[in-house]
Parts: structure tokens; sequence; C-alpha cells
């Protein structure tokens, strides 16, 4: 069972840390207007994809863990389990829910106006880049601590 979160923190990793060495860069390279309707289309399409079960599962099953770790305390491996899951929730779900989707919202908000698409994407590339930095660092950070729990 614990594998099995390892993998899913793992690939959230993965996807972020993909998105913060590929895809941000490759968007940066595009002139303003389209690496701004590139980056909306990203987020529509990633909102029909495996990337959202794994999302809200993930971040779940790592709240459960916290009451499940607290209950049944193995000593040197509990506390490691509540810090990962502490890491995960609030770096990579509540840096997503409070700084990457209210961003990815006003992104999408201003493509019908191509000067405010312009203005609000140098923003958005340097503020969400950093948030997504973050939710890399806490996944692999997460993913790290989970392992060494069950090492």
């Amino acid at each position: 069972m614990i594998t099995v979160l390892i993998v899913m923190t793992g690939i959230m990793a993965g996807i972020y840390f993909a998105f913060s060495v590929v895809v941000m860069t490759s968007l940066a390279e595009l002139s303003k207007p389209q690496g701004a309707k590139v980056m909306n289309e990203i987020n529509d399409v990633i909102l029909n994809t495996a990337f959202m079960p794994l999302f809200f599962i993930s971040t779940f099953w790592f709240a459960l863990l916290i009451p499940w770790s607290l209950v049944d305390w193995q000593e040197g491996q509990s506390l490691l389990e509540v810090c990962a899951a502490v890491v995960y929730i609030i770096g990579m779900f509540f840096v997503t829910a409070f700084g990457n989707v209210p961003l990815n919202n006003k992104l999408k908000l201003s493509e019908k106006d191509t000067f405010s698409l312009q203005q609000s994407w140098d923003e958005y590339l340097i503020k969400w880049t950093r948030l997504n930095h973050i939710r890399t660092l806490s996944s692999i950070a997460a993913c790290a601590i989970l392992v060494l729990a069950h090492v």
C-alpha cells in the first residue's frame, strides 16, 4: 500500500520536474501571446488526464496517512510518514490550490485580450514557475522521506 503511494508521489514529482525544466523553459522561448495560449491549452487538457485523479488520490492518501500513523505509532517510521504527508499536502496540494490554480484562472481570463494576455504572461511565467519549483521539491522530498520511513 505504501509502495503505491511512493510511486504516485514519484510520478507527481516527475510531472512537476518536467514542467520546471522543460515545459516552462520552452514556453518562455515562444512569443508572449503564443506561450500564454499554449499554457492555457495545457491547463485545459490536464484537467481531463490521469493527472487529476493522481493529484487528488495521492493528496487524500497522504491526509489519511497522518491519523493512521498517529494511531498506529511505529517508532522511527510514523514521524517520517507524518513529515512526508505534511510536506506533500502543504508543498504540493496547497501551493497548487492557492498559488498555481489562481494564476491559471487569471491567465485564462486574460486570453480574450492580446495586450492583457501579454501583460499577464510575464508575471505568470515567473510566479507560476517559482511555485512549480516548490511543488517539485515538495513532491521529491515527500517521496524520499516516505522511502526512508520504509527502508
